[in-house]
């Protein structure tokens, strides 16, 4: 008896472990008023990495780089897998300074409720943000 409560209690461990935990996805809400910061990464291209502070509220969001010229803000849409940012500023004098990463444009993304990862191929590599939610006290 001792045998079969050993086997089967065994089993059950087996299953429970051999199981491969799912990352949990959360629906990034835009009309929420939300607070990131972090860092982004260029990958095979300038070998270029900053960091970045990302609002969200009522549809729009606002975005800063610590490069020159790094703001951005603009309306937000989010659709499944995908994050559209809708850039509205405009500066012409970043063509002097070279790109300063502000989010603009289709994304792709991945949010589990406090780490917000967004990235997108681009001419001569990709850019990667690893962003983390700032709670308010």
């Amino acid at each position: 008896m001792r045998k079969l409560i050993f086997l089967l209690t065994f089993f059950v461990a087996i299953s429970f472990y051999s199981c491969e935990k799912e990352k949990l996805q959360v629906d990034l809400n835009p009309n929420e008023d939300l607070s990131f910061s972090g860092t982004f990464e260029t990958i095979n291209s300038e070998n270029l990495s900053g960091t970045v502070n990302l609002n969200i509220s009522n549809g729009y969001y606002e975005c800063l780089t610590n490069l020159p010229f790094g703001r951005g803000a603009g309306k937000i849409e989010v659709n499944e897998t995908k994050i559209n940012f809708i850039d509205t500023l405009f500066f012409a004098i970043p063509a002097i300074y070279g790109p300063s990463y502000v989010l603009d444009g289709e994304h792709f993304y991945t949010f589990d409720g406090e780490n917000l990862r967004i990235w997108r191929e681009k001419n001569v590599g990709s850019v990667e943000y690893d962003l983390e939610i700032e709670r308010k006290n």
